[in-house]
């Protein structure tokens, strides 16, 4: 395992432990400050952890978790809950300690001693919802899924799979649902979603919906849409809808209280791999990051997604297809979408 490897694996670890120390320090700096003009030590300690605080939750959503700006209130009232526990708790310690040692050294002693905990809380739930990439695998033809697992292994995030059918694509191969199952069984502790490209989705979603935990639907179906999403949730899975141009976000309104997820497709042909990306998507994208329903779903894009355009994507999710698969080194494509093309950097 090289340095570089390492440095990625561990990246937001890294980043939180830098972030961390600096805002512990600035926490120090202005205890003292606000000694010297309060004269009271519960209210300069008070003060002093609430800089601390906001100054390590900025850094952290800005430059090392990259929370999207429509998830930030979320993490920050977990952010709140858990840094105020984790400050009581360190309190109670400090005040057992500060017989023998300065406020300063007892804060850093004991700060360090739950720096781990926090993480591990933090990384749960004020961070959970940093940007993660899926590889789509198609459950059409004789990809081998086996053989991508070897290539990509437990690298992505999720795992998307792609159901194309004739309604869509009059060339498709047939689609083979059983694959569902077996990327199941080889992705078995990851997230797994479908896209399910047909004017007839229910036969597709009766056959995957054991095996899957989100399934997406296009809005142009023949099927009646609010109980293709209704049928979904009752089956124990989150519903999808797929967007492709910045008309459609009426949809999104109409059906918002339906579904949990919105995939936004930025290609011009559903149902064709390789394609490359739609620069108009980001028009759509914004326009659904601004929308005031926003706050309630999660946002995915697919669709062209490569080292290219990745840093532009505001989304919580991103898929790539081609751009990993196709490569000579799957494993390091994935590595550099998760860390927004910046992987040789860090």
């Amino acid at each position: 395992m090289n340095f570089k490897f390492i440095k990625y694996k561990y990246r937001f670890f890294i980043g939180y432990i830098f972030i961390g120390v600096f805002s512990l320090l600035m926490e120090l700096v202005f205890y003292n400050f606000f000694s010297k003009i309060i004269y009271n030590d519960i209210l300069s300690s008070s003060f002093s952890v609430v800089v601390g605080v906001f100054i390590s939750f900025w850094l952290n959503i800005r430059y090392n978790f990259k929370i999207s700006k429509s998830k930030r209130n979320k993490a920050l009232f977990y952010f709140l809950i858990i840094s105020f526990l984790s400050y009581l708790i360190q309190m109670f310690f400090i005040n057992k300690i500060q017989i023998y040692l300065s406020y300063e050294i007892s804060r850093i002693i004991i700060s360090g001693s739950v720096f781990w905990i926090a993480y591990l809380l933090h990384s749960k739930y004020s961070f959970k919802d940093y940007k993660k990439v899926g590889v789509a695998i198609y459950a059409n033809g004789i990809e081998n899924v086996p053989q991508i697992f070897e290539n990509i292994s437990n690298f992505p995030d999720f795992i998307h799979v792609d159901i194309v059918d004739q309604s869509v694509n009059a060339n498709a191969k047939n689609v083979l649902t059983y694959k569902a199952e077996v990327i199941k069984a080889f992705w078995n502790k990851k997230f797994i979603e479908a896209h399910i490209m047909s004017k007839t989705p229910k036969k597709w979603i009766l056959d995957i919906m054991k095996y899957v935990d989100r399934i997406y639907i296009h809005i142009d179906i023949e099927e009646d849409m609010s109980e293709m999403l209704n049928f979904i949730k009752e089956n124990d899975c989150q519903a999808g809808i797929v967007l492709q141009d910045k008309t459609e976000i009426g949809i999104f309104e109409k059906y918002h209280e339906l579904i949990d997820s919105i995939l936004v497709l930025a290609i011009k042909k559903p149902g064709f791999s390789g394609q490359k990306f739609e620069m108009k998507a980001l028009e759509l994208i914004s326009l659904i990051n601004n929308h005031k329903y926003r706050k309630k779903i999660s946002l995915n894009v697919d669709g062209g997604v490569s080292a290219n355009n990745i840093f532009l994507l505001k989304s919580e999710n991103v898929v790539s297809g081609s751009y990993v698969l196709n490569s000579d080194d799957p494993k390091k494509n994935i590595m550099i979408l998760q860390t927004s093309s910046q992987y040789e950097q860090v």
